[in-house]
């Protein structure tokens, strides 16, 4: 089975026609009405099939960008690329969620997006995503979870309480 599918050339890139028969330009983002379009229908309670389909746009493009709305409440585009400059702020902010979640492990992901938001360490719009602070949290939770249990030591050991003394 052959697939044809239609192909153009624009200045932004190679296009395509999606299986809707929508166009779009592949690792560019939706045109910013576009994506007003998916929020103000989702507001007044279209499902999201019914907009991809409406729209011609993925159901896939559609929940990426509700999902963002409602972690953001942005529809603004993610980046594209990025600098060297631009990973080292992130860097900063990963140490600060490191730096909070150890002295209060009992955070969630939410408290923690919020806390660096009220601190003025980002804005609502630069802030990580809920998602993204849960992978930050798992990939260093294992250090941070190991530190604890080397302070909770016991004083006394199963040999002690025996009275078994080792040579």
């Amino acid at each position: 089975m052959t697939t044809d599918s239609i192909t153009f050339n624009h200045i932004l890139g190679q296009g395509r026609v999606n299986q809707l028969g929508g166009v779009f330009i592949n690792g560019r983002p939706l045109p910013l009405h576009i994506r007003h379009s998916i929020i103000s229908m989702a507001k007044k309670g279209i499902k999201p099939c019914h907009i991809s389909r409406q729209l011609k746009v993925s159901h896939g493009a559609v929940s990426k960008i509700l999902n963002r709305y409602a972690e953001t409440g942005s529809i603004s585009p993610g980046q594209i690329g990025g600098s060297p400059r631009a990973r080292v702020t992130v860097q900063s902010v990963e140490k600060e969620i490191i730096i909070a979640y150890e002295e209060n492990p009992q955070l969630s992901a939410a408290e923690l997006r919020d806390w660096l938001i009220s601190k003025d360490i980002c804005t609502k719009s630069t802030a990580p995503t809920v998602p993204a602070i849960k992978r930050l949290i798992g990939s260093k939770g294992v250090q941070v979870r190991e530190k604890k249990m080397e302070r909770k030591r016991l004083s006394y050991s199963i040999d002690s309480i025996l009275g078994i003394s080792i040579g």
